[in-house]
């Protein structure tokens, strides 16, 4: 099969791609072939499906989400079929946060701006815009799409064409609407793995973890190694309500996002299965995301050391970082959060107006070191699940382990979990929530890295070395966590890779 464009992954880059390309090609003929393993986590992919999102909250308040989202929960008709939707849904386990966010009117929400939103809503939000797609190509037909439920895992260049081989043969995917909803359902089987393309959209998330056994993925049922992919939250509670111990022992191998997502779901489990839990957090830092919480007085805070006259000073990258800290401890003297200091930086763009003051080579300095120092520091999440970590350690439920994991065994029906300094743990689940695997070693864990590696292409710890349209080679974007380059001001990931996909579709645009 030959097409002008190939998406790999439907969930946000490849879903803001063909929405840009739907409303920026119109006249011209284009051909648009899109590849997803699983078309239940349409829309919103992995992190903000209602498959696979069923619980945990955004990492951010609203003020800080896209342009497009923010105006779409403003009105007060989608306010109200939010709020019917998460009182009628119970097993989303949403009380609690309905009472923290909704108005006595039960019809708007409170504090729009700083509102932490169930991931899913996202979800809802894009099926909406969905619709649009689908209008606008029920009128052009000069645009033809094709849907595979598949996985791509190689990509060579022949000429001027890349050809990109899938896992099997290519079984293509048929848009149904009926009832307002959207379904993938089966079309028809193609013979042949491959497609020949123009173009690649990258569109995967974030990596998977490594696996702890070295290059060997370690298999046993209740070990889950990517938290996000198997089903999240939801999929982990189903683990332990299958297991009839009079004891379970758990442990989550990190201790950041994946970790506290789970928490209060923890806590709402009911209190025969929870005095049976045990669970050990295993991380080489004790560092975790911090409480995203604003003081009162957050607005009367003001910038001593990103000032313009500093900023217009600005020629190296650690410039930036140790200005920030400055702010920081400033704020902390000033008996402000730290997140006050850190919202207003964002805020004011502090950050953007520093690292526009780089220089090129500096820029990639920034890139390759001082932006993960950074974020390192600044990474923060809802708060209501920081606290029911807290009250779970309180509890004796929860323990933290500053060690490393070696290994992974089986034990009988159980998993040893062999460390570093502490010896073997004996658990019954055992989740994986250490973090993305890194892209400059060896790994198998994604097939497709290891072909793009094979092209010789430019990279660092972050990612592969993109231009600023996101090409990580000829024709080949990257708009989302795979490019060194995709975040420089740290906004939010669904904002930065919004924006970055309009960027990309842009000059493929011109190009064709």
């Amino acid at each position: 099969m030959t097409t002008d464009i190939l998406i790999t992954g439907f969930g946000i880059i490849g879903f803001e791609t063909l929405y840009e390309i739907v409303n920026k090609f119109k006249s011209k003929k284009l051909k648009i072939a899109i590849i997803d393993k699983n078309f239940l986590n349409f829309p919103g992919g992995i992190a903000y499906s209602k498959n696979n999102s069923k619980f945990g909250f955004f990492n951010n308040p609203l003020r800080l989400s896209s342009h497009d989202f923010k105006s779409w929960i403003k009105k007060p008709s989608n306010q109200i079929r939010l709020i019917k939707y998460f009182k009628n849904e119970k097993n989303l386990n949403l009380d609690k946060w309905l009472d923290l966010n909704v108005k006595k009117n039960n019809s708007q929400f409170d504090n729009l701006k700083e509102i932490y939103l169930p991931r899913l809503t996202y979800s809802i939000f894009l099926e909406e815009k969905f619709k649009k797609i689908i209008k606008i190509l029920d009128k052009n037909k000069n645009l033809v799409i094709h849907y595979f439920e598949n996985q791509l895992i190689d990509i060579s260049k022949e000429k001027n064409k890349y050809v990109c081989t899938t896992s099997y043969n290519l079984n293509q995917k048929k848009i149904n609407y009926k009832n307002k909803k959207i379904f993938f359902n089966k079309y028809k089987k193609r013979s042949g793995r491959t497609i020949t393309t123009n173009n690649v959209i990258l569109g995967l998330g974030i990596l998977p973890p490594k696996n702890v056994n070295n290059n060997n993925h370690f298999n046993h049922k209740n070990y889950i190694h990517d938290f996000y992919e198997s089903g999240g939250t939801s999929f982990f509670l189903d683990k332990i309500k299958k297991i009839k111990n009079k004891k379970i022992n758990i442990v989550f191998i990190g201790n950041k996002a994946g970790l506290l997502e789970t928490m209060q779901q923890v806590e709402e489990l009911n209190k025969e299965i929870l005095d049976k839990i045990k669970i050990i957090s295993i991380s080489p830092s004790n560092l975790t995301l911090e409480k995203a919480e604003l003081s009162k007085k957050y607005l009367s805070y003001k910038f001593k050391f990103l000032t313009k006259s500093n900023i217009a000073k600005i020629e190296q990258s650690n410039e930036i970082l140790s200005l920030i800290k400055s702010e920081f401890n400033l704020g902390k003297k000033l008996e402000f959060n730290k997140y006050d200091v850190w919202t207003l930086i964002l805020k004011k763009n502090k950050l953007d107006e520093c690292f526009k003051k780089l220089s090129s080579n500096e820029k990639k300095t920034y890139h390759n070191e001082t932006f993960a120092k950074l974020r390192n520091l600044t990474r923060y999440t809802y708060p209501e699940t920081v606290d029911a970590k807290i009250r779970l350690e309180k509890e004796k439920i929860l323990k933290s382990l500053k060690d490393r994991v070696i290994t992974l065994k089986k034990f009988k029906n159980q998993i040893l979990v062999e460390t570093l300094k502490s010896g073997g743990i004996v658990a019954d689940i055992v989740v994986n929530v250490s973090g993305p695997v890194s892209l400059p070693k060896n790994t198998n864990e994604v097939p497709l890295l290891n072909s793009l590696k094979k092209m010789n292409l430019r990279k660092n710890d972050r990612g592969f070395i993109s231009d600023r349209y996101f090409q990580i080679a000829e024709n080949i974007y990257s708009p989302g966590t795979l490019s060194s380059n995709f975040n420089p001001e740290r906004k939010t990931i669904i904002r930065s890779v919004t924006d970055n996909c309009k960027i990309a579709v842009k000059h493929i645009v011109k190009s064709l």
